[in-house]
């Protein structure tokens, strides 16, 4: 369930239209929000392939990968995949790399025959856990018998090897990891399920573990049982979600000070980056939260989805969709939500005419695009009309929208009689969702 949440700006904006005018239509536009259940039978890792428009969705216990299209719906189950834990996709989306806890190996992917095409081992009684692409190397967080570490492999050479790569510390558990392209050397590792957590951060640039910074979360914040962290799309920032404390906090990647947070309610379980910046937060015990780059308040949207699983956000490269995955903890089945314009805002579009008009006389409409933030300069709307004569609808024209009111107005001089629908489409852009709103007038002798 989606919670619309408009500025007073916006509000008010529709209120003072719906008063000026008899006969005003006004529509927030709100994209189909689907959520489909999933043939598995454990989660543990999401990613989303932007060339095929493919969600790849990783299931341990049964040993596969649930490979769904945009919409949700699931075009093929890519099975035998033991332990399949941590996903990672190439820069070209070509291949998706699994990290195969039980089997001791990577595998690799084909994403356009979803069929696996090799398998890398990563050494003895290792178990590769968690995945991240920097300084063009895949690398891994793996156990080994009571403790953890970081390896590699290096997977644009002709015939890749892993190897174990010494990091500077001891790890209790399977390291998370997480990069960035705006920094494509840069590789940041996690202590999961700890108390306090510690957060370090390494060049790979080198085709090693160059430490740069490295923190344990003791206080300014105080951090324990890390869940999740995603690097911002700028580079300079990591975003923190962790049983403790009740909110996302936000760390300069530099140094790992404390640069502010994002407000939850209880337990923040996942974090998810889009390319343009935007910030998506999730908690056990509070909504789907979604963010303008560098704004921690207030929210775009907030998404009622029950249940969020650790982990279990991601976005669509270069869209506004933007993917969950809840179940288990209440015994439901695991369910992919898709949620589309997660990272737009919310556009109000009035059309406004009085009731009635007379047959030869000018009839003027007017309406107005409003939202949290401004519209660009060349904004449109197309406007058709439906009458007796036109039952099908025929266009009108497309007329420019005032970039300081967001307000637009035509006239015409309608030749019968009878009731004309007026309908306006604003098509939306990259940052505002698309609207359509409608208004009829009775047109009298």
């Amino acid at each position: 369930m989606r919670i619309q949440k408009r500025t007073a700006v916006a509000v008010a904006v529709a209120l003072i239209g719906s008063l000026t005018l008899i006969g005003a239509g006004t529509v927030t536009a709100t994209a189909e929000e689907t959520s489909v259940a999933l043939p598995s039978a454990s989660f543990r890792d999401i990613v989303v392939d932007g060339v095929h428009d493919r969600v790849f969705v990783s299931d341990p216990t049964g040993g596969s990968i649930v490979v769904t299209d945009y919409a949700g719906t699931v075009v093929q189950q890519i099975t035998a995949e033991e332990g399949a834990a941590g996903l990672a996709l190439s820069a070209d989306s070509s291949t998706l790399y699994v990290a195969l806890s039980t089997a001791g190996a990577i595998a690799e992917i084909d994403t356009a025959t979803l069929t696996e095409t090799h398998r890398y081992p990563t050494g003895s009684d290792t178990s590769p856990q968690n995945l991240a692409m920097a300084g063009g190397k895949l690398w891994f967080g793996y156990t080994v018998g009571s403790s953890g570490g970081i390896g590699s492999l290096d997977v644009a050479s002709a015939d890749p090897a892993a190897t174990l790569v010494p990091s500077g510390r001891y790890w209790y558990y399977a390291p998370a990891l997480a990069s960035s392209p705006a920094d494509p050397d840069v590789l940041v590792a996690g202590e999961e399920g700890v108390s306090p957590a510690t957060l370090a951060v390494y060049d790979t640039a080198t085709g090693g573990l160059q430490k740069r910074a490295e923190r344990l979360f003791t206080s300014s914040p105080s951090i324990s049982f890390l869940n999740d962290f995603a690097v911002t799309a700028d580079g300079q920032n990591i975003v923190v979600a962790a049983n403790n404390p009740y909110d996302h906090q936000i760390v300069r990647l530099s140094d790992l000070s404390s640069n502010g947070s994002y407000s939850s309610w209880q337990f923040p379980n996942a974090v998810a980056v889009a390319t343009d910046g935007t910030v998506a937060t999730g908690a056990v015990g509070d909504f789907v939260k979604t963010y303008r780059p560098g704004s921690t308040w207030p929210s775009l949207h907030e998404y009622g989805v029950n249940d969020l699983q650790r982990d279990g956000l991601a976005w669509a490269p270069d869209e506004n969709r933007l993917f969950a995955i809840t179940g288990f903890s209440y015994g439901s089945a695991p369910t992919l939500h898709v949620l589309p314009d997660a990272g737009k805002l919310d556009t109000t579009l009035d059309v406004q005419a009085p009731a009635t008009s007379r047959k030869g006389k000018d009839l003027t409409v007017t309406g107005r695009l409003s939202a949290a933030e401004p519209f660009p300069a060349g904004t449109t709307v197309e406007v058709t009309r439906t009458d007796a004569e036109h039952p099908a609808g025929t266009p009108v024209g497309t007329f420019p929208v005032s970039t300081a009111t967001g307000e637009f107005t035509f006239t015409e001089r309608p030749r019968g009689t009878g009731d004309i629908t007026y309908t306006a489409t604003y098509k939306g852009d990259g940052l505002h969702t698309a609207a359509t709103s409608q208004t009829t007038v009775t047109i009298t002798k």
